[in-house]
C-alpha cells in the first residue's frame, strides 16, 4: 500500500486520463477528480474554493475557471498550480507569488507547431472562401464563389513568439509580405524571420490577413476593438487562435455585418463556450466566419504529451524540486519556507 503524502485535484478529467491518475497515485498522491470534459466542466469561483481547500496541488487546463487570490487562499496547503497549457492568464500569478505557490505551464513544442499549422489552415480557408464554397457546391450553385490570391498579400502577426514565428515560416512559400507587432521581440529576431516589425495601427491598416498570437495581459485584453477593426481593410481577414479576450466580440460582429472587414476565423471566444446569444453566432454573418471549438492543438500527439509535462511539473514541486517550466520563480523563497 503506497502512503498518500499529497492531495491533488485534477480538474477537467478527459476520458482516457487513467494513466495520469495512476502515475499520481504511484507517486503517493490522493487524486480528487473534476468533472468529465463536457459542456459543464467549467467551475465558478465558489466551486473552485471548495475544490482547492485542503489540496497540495491543483492540475488545471484552460477553461476550467479563474484561479483567483480567494481560491488560492482557500488552499492553505497549496504548493503548486500546474497548468496543462502555455498561457496562465486565468491564474492570478501575482497572488500566487505572494502566497508562495508555484505556477507552472506546459510549453510543449508540439503544441505550438499544431497551433501554427491550424492558423495556416484558417488563413487558407478564409482566402479560398471554403465555407461558402462547400455550401454552394452541395446545392448545385456552380462557379458562384470567388477567392483571394495569397501571392504578394500582407500578413500581420500580432505576437511574434514561437507560434507567430512558425506561422511566418509556414506561409513563406506563398510569397507573402509579413508585418509583426510585438514590443518584446528584438529587431534582429524579426529580421531573421523575414518579418518587419511595426506598430499595431500600421499593421492593421496594411495587412490583408491579421493573425493573433499574443498572450492575455491587461494590455492585450480587448486590444482588437471597434476603433482598431475600423482601421483594417474591408477586404481583410482576422484570425484568432490565441485568447478570446483579445477581441471585442460585439465590435467584431458589428464590423462583419457592416463590412469593415471581410471575414474572421476564431478558435477561441471570450467565454470558453460562447453563449447562444453571442452576436458572432448570428445567421447574417454565418458565411463570413469560420469557427472551431478551441481545437487548434487537439491532436493525439499533443493530447498525450501535454498532460505528461503537466504531471512532471506537479510532481517536481511536490517533491521539493523546482519545476522546469516555472512561471513565477520569485515565489521560490516563500514556497521553500512554507514547505
Amino acid at each position: 500500500m503506497i502512503e498518500k503524502k499529497w492531495r491533488v485535484w485534477l480538474s477537467g478529467r478527459d476520458p482516457g486520463r487513467e494513466d495520469i491518475i495512476g502515475a499520481l497515485e504511484a507517486a503517493g498522491c490522493e487524486v480528487n477528480l473534476g468533472r468529465l470534459f463536457t459542456d459543464t466542466w467549467h467551475y465558478d469561483e465558489d466551486e473552485l474554493v471548495e475544490k482547492v481547500a485542503g489540496m497540495d496541488a491543483v492540475m488545471i487546463s484552460t477553461g476550467d475557471g479563474k484561479i483567483t487570490r480567494r481560491v488560492m487562499e482557500a488552499g492553505d496547503k497549496l504548493k503548486v498550480i500546474a497548468k496543462r497549457a502555455i498561457g496562465v492568464g486565468d491564474i492570478d500569478v501575482s497572488a500566487a507569488t505572494e502566497l508562495g505557490i508555484l505556477v507552472t505551464n506546459a510549453p510543449l513544442e508540439l503544441h505550438y507547431l499544431s497551433v501554427a499549422e491550424f492558423t495556416m489552415g484558417a488563413i487558407l480557408g478564409l482566402a479560398n472562401n471554403l465555407k461558402l464554397a462547400d455550401h454552394n457546391a452541395r446545392r448545385g450553385l456552380w462557379r458562384s464563389v470567388s477567392n483571394t490570391l495569397l501571392r504578394h498579400k500582407t500578413v500581420g502577426i500580432v505576437g511574434l513568439g514561437r507560434i507567430g514565428a512558425r506561422v511566418a515560416e509556414l506561409l513563406r512559400p506563398f510569397e507573402l509580405e509579413f508585418l509583426a507587432y510585438d514590443p518584446y521581440v528584438p529587431p534582429e529576431r524579426a529580421k531573421a524571420l523575414g518579418v518587419e516589425l511595426t506598430n499595431l495601427e500600421t499593421l492593421l491598416q496594411e495587412s490583408d490577413f491579421v493573425t493573433l498570437h499574443a498572450v492575455e495581459t491587461k494590455e492585450t485584453i480587448g486590444m482588437i476593438n471597434e476603433a482598431r477593426l475600423k482601421m483594417m481593410k474591408p477586404t481583410a481577414y482576422l484570425v484568432n487562435t490565441a485568447r478570446g479576450s483579445l477581441i471585442d466580440e460585439a465590435a467584431l460582429a458589428k464590423g462583419l455585418k457592416e463590412g469593415w472587414i471581410a471575414g474572421a476565423a476564431l478558435d477561441v471566444f471570450r467565454d470558453e463556450i460562447p453563449k447562444a446569444d453571442n452576436p458572432l453566432l448570428g445567421e447574417d454573418i454565418f458565411f463570413k466566419t469560420m469557427f472551431s471549438p478551441h481545437a487548434a492543438a487537439l491532436n493525439p500527439e499533443v493530447l498525450w504529451n501535454l498532460p505528461l509535462l503537466q504531471l512532471e511539473n506537479c510532481l517536481s514541486a511536490l517533491r521539493g524540486e523546482v519545476p522546469q517550466h516555472l512561471v513565477n520563480p520569485e515565489a521560490i523563497p516563500k514556497w521553500q519556507s512554507r514547505r
